[in-house]
């Protein structure tokens, strides 16, 4: 029997069969498509050239990072985690020169959803420097510029956290504002048990509607990044519950998926100790090649024979 036959609803049903969350991920392949990209951009006089731009590597090969978080999570794996936390950290890195504010918001929201504030200084600061940009004073393409209504919803829920966003009142100059999330933001200090179940309803049809299910126009693919976590809402929950403010019941069958867990924290996951990142980091930072082999040598070397390395 197919793992989407006990869903009843239709968008459900096309995420779990279009993005393949039953299925296992071919972590060996993944890892040698990852090394053989190392190997192109590093070879001979490019290593040179491409030096600066490795940490963009990070973002490649999502089976080792966002579709493994996810579809593990949808497996009932507690591995995921790990992978949802290192997604964070190699979307923050390999996020470069990219300065549309809509570009940043799922970096950010994974940060928060694995709860590194480190991760989420680095990306502000990121943030800071593309807003600074002139593109932003002569560009119409950057002034007039579409904003999801969720990037808005992460940069409120950061201040919320209790970090200092820096860019949070320039973002909301751009675009049109909060949308469906203004009674969120409206409400905060209220009771969110006395908002009726339709609008967290209309909230995770909004998510679900996201997910270019149906389309592939602008408004449809603002949740692609997150598939069938919901995770714009876990993290309002996650930020309210920090606070000691309520968190409603959802009662829409998004919230009965495995997708709508909290992570477990911590996750596990440890960078010093993953060979993807070690590979990139140490040849940025000794501009010299290295093999798969020679990254696990010097972990072991560091850390122990017995240590937990992250492939």
């Amino acid at each position: 029997m197919p793992a989407n036959s006990s869903y009843s609803h239709r968008l459900i049903q096309k995420a779990i069969k279009r993005y393949e969350y039953d299925e296992g991920i071919d972590h060996d392949k993944g890892r040698e498509e990852f090394y053989n990209t190392y190997l192109f951009r590093t070879e001979g006089k490019k290593i040179k050239t491409h030096i600066n731009y490795l940490c963009g590597m990070l973002g490649d090969g999502p089976e080792g990072n966002h579709i493994a978080a996810k579809n593990l999570l949808f497996q009932g794996n507690d591995n995921c985690w790990k992978y949802f936390e290192r997604t964070a950290l190699f979307w923050a890195f390999s996020h470069l020169n990219d300065p549309f504010i809509d570009h940043i918001a799922p970096q950010l929201n994974y940060a928060l959803f694995v709860e590194r504030e480190d991760i989420l200084a680095l990306l502000l600061e990121k943030s800071v420097q593309y807003l600074a940009r002139e593109e932003y004073v002569s560009d119409k393409e950057y002034t007039d510029q579409e904003i999801y209504s969720s990037t808005y919803l992460i940069h409120f829920l950061i201040e919320k956290w209790g970090m200092d966003n820096p860019v949070k009142e320039k973002v909301m100059q751009y675009g049109k504002g909060l949308g469906i999330y203004q009674r969120i933001v409206d409400e905060w200090d209220n009771s969110f048990q006395e908002i009726e179940q339709d609008y967290w309803d209309r909230l995770c049809e909004h998510h679900l509607n996201g997910l270019s299910l149906t389309g592939s126009t602008r408004e449809k693919e603002e949740f692609i990044y997150y598939g069938l976590v919901p995770m714009e809402l876990l993290n309002v929950f996650k930020v309210r519950k920090k606070l000691g403010l309520d968190v409603p019941e959802i009662k829409h069958e998004l919230f009965h998926t495995p997708m709508a867990k909290y992570p477990k924290l911590p996750t596990g996951y440890n960078e010093e100790l993953d060979v993807r990142f070690q590979l990139i980091e140490r040849t940025i930072k000794e501009k010299k090649r290295f093999t798969i082999e020679e990254i696990i040598s010097q972990l072991k070397d560091e850390y122990g024979e017995g240590s937990d390395i992250f492939y």
